[in-house]
């Protein structure tokens, strides 16, 4: 069960009974275009999202931008995930997770990352500080008071900040997109492989033209993964998440994670 909280959460972070996830690709390919990257984040977007395993609704999860705020002496955007169980599961193995990276609105990439955990017996309260100048991330544990630094690649983003990155890149299909992701300690290359032009239908959600990405953890020169997983995207600026698919997990399988509802936060932080 560790294993789907780990899932729901991961970025990219996210179909549920009696809600069939429907998607298809369109033919031909060329019909769907990729618009142009935004420049900028859409300061109080929310999306929320359902995972599904073996027919089952899993976990409730939500992506936001929270708005402008202030860390470490810089402007940064505060992007916040939650997921929590759903209340059968959670009888079972009670996950509740609330996950925070402040990315810097200039140079997009974090400056501090948040971690909040209830995971079963589980218990997680910590916080990263990268000093991106000096390549040097600072750990600390509000449970334990351990305290740990250590060195980071050049323009590191954090398991959630990679998302929000990615999403204001331009990409084609072909194209790969690369990122130093720093996560439990250790650097990671992320290579985010575009692979294909579709058109995704979320059933009583919506409609859009879409791509679809293979992200792949390289870790000393190998790629590192337990699972095959695929996104898609949307084709507009905007790059919202729509659909991801976990194929593989020893002991868990498939994982199904589908957008259930857009909306904008009437109130953000500035």
């Amino acid at each position: 069960m560790k294993k789907i909280a780990a899932i729901i959460m991961g970025v990219f972070l996210i179909a549920g009974c009696g809600i069939a996830t429907q998607y298809r690709i369109a033919k031909p390919q060329e019909e769907v275009s990729i618009e142009a990257a935004a420049k900028k984040l859409d300061i109080g977007e929310k999306f929320t999202y359902k995972a599904e395993w073996l027919g089952m609704d899993v976990g409730i999860a939500t992506l936001s931008v929270h708005g402008i705020t202030e860390r470490n002496g810089r402007k940064v955007y505060h992007i916040l995930a939650t997921a929590e169980s759903t209340p059968v599961i959670s009888k079972l193995y009670k996950v509740k997770d609330r996950i925070s990276s402040y990315m810097d609105v200039e140079r997009l990439y974090p400056v501090r990352f948040e971690k909040q955990q209830r995971e079963g017996g589980y218990r997680s309260d910590e916080y990263t500080d990268y000093d991106q100048v000096k390549g040097k991330a600072s750990y600390f544990s509000r449970l334990n008071h351990s305290k740990k630094e250590y060195e980071i690649p050049e323009k590191v983003q954090d398991p959630l900040s990679c998302m929000y990155y990615f999403r204001l890149q331009d990409v084609a299909v072909g194209d790969s997109v690369f990122a130093s992701v720093n996560t439990d300690e250790k650097n990671y290359l992320l290579e985010a492989k575009i692979l294909k032009k579709g058109f995704v239908k979320i059933q009583g959600v919506g409609e859009w033209e879409a791509f679809m990405v293979e992200p792949l953890p390289w870790f000393q020169g190998k790629v590192t993964r337990k699972a095959k997983v695929t996104m898609w995207l949307s084709a507009d600026k905007k790059r919202i998440p729509l659909l991801l698919v976990t194929k593989g997990i020893p002991f868990v399988g498939t994982v199904t994670i589908t957008l259930q509802k857009i909306e904008h936060l009437d109130t953000v932080e500035e």
